[in-house]
């Protein structure tokens, strides 16, 4: 008798065992998940920053850049859950003008304003579709210029405003704004890059 009792006290522990481990094990996947997510925004991140590097030794950086930064964006959003927003401004070193190519990820449309200081046009409008991009040009002045980015997307508004040099010497500057959404998790990353050649 106390031996059938002793097995059943076994089972009965080692159930038990299995029910307090839940919680360890539902909290371990959680942090793997946000793990997973986060070494994939890093990743993504650097990618804009190599290929907003590797648009620069082209010899038109502005169109190999807009092209480049689409061509990378249609691969992420067809691999994760992303949204993704982006400029890359070109500054031609010669005559100090300086291309924008705005880039509309965000799963829906964007409205917006990019305005430059010292520049003529001094802002654009822009309305992108969900997965598109524009490119717009402005004649600068040999000074650091102030952007300004303030845009709409799901009634949500944002602003930035960066920097980049317009001088003598070619520039090239990226605001990349990811996010990534996986099992009712978001991990989102803003960054600037810029490179002088």
């Amino acid at each position: 008798m106390f031996f059938i009792a002793a097995i059943f006290m076994i089972i009965g522990m080692v159930m038990l065992r299995g029910v307090l481990l839940i919680p360890t094990i539902s909290q371990e996947k959680t942090f793997q998940e946000t793990s997973y997510l986060d070494r994939n925004m890093g990743n993504i991140q650097r990618e804009y920053e190599i290929i907003a590097g590797v648009a620069s030794a082209q010899s038109n950086a502005s169109s190999s850049g807009a092209a480049y930064m689409h061509n990378f964006s249609r691969l992420i959003r067809s691999d994760f859950n992303a949204k993704l927003f982006y400029v890359l401004i070109v500054s031609n070193g010669t005559d100090q003008s300086f291309t924008a190519n705005i880039g509309n990820f965000m799963q829906n449309s964007a409205t917006g304003t990019l305005a430059a200081t010292g520049s003529v046009p001094s802002s654009v409008q822009f309305s992108l579709n969900d997965m598109s991009n524009a490119t717009y040009s402005f004649a600068g002045t040999a000074a650091w210029t102030n952007i300004t980015l303030n845009y709409t997307v799901n009634g949500a508004q944002a602003l930035e405003v960066f920097y980049f040099n317009d001088s003598s010497r070619n520039y090239v500057a990226g605001f990349f704004d990811v996010q990534l959404h996986d099992s009712g998790m978001l991990v989102r990353s803003k960054n600037y890059y810029n490179r002088t050649w």
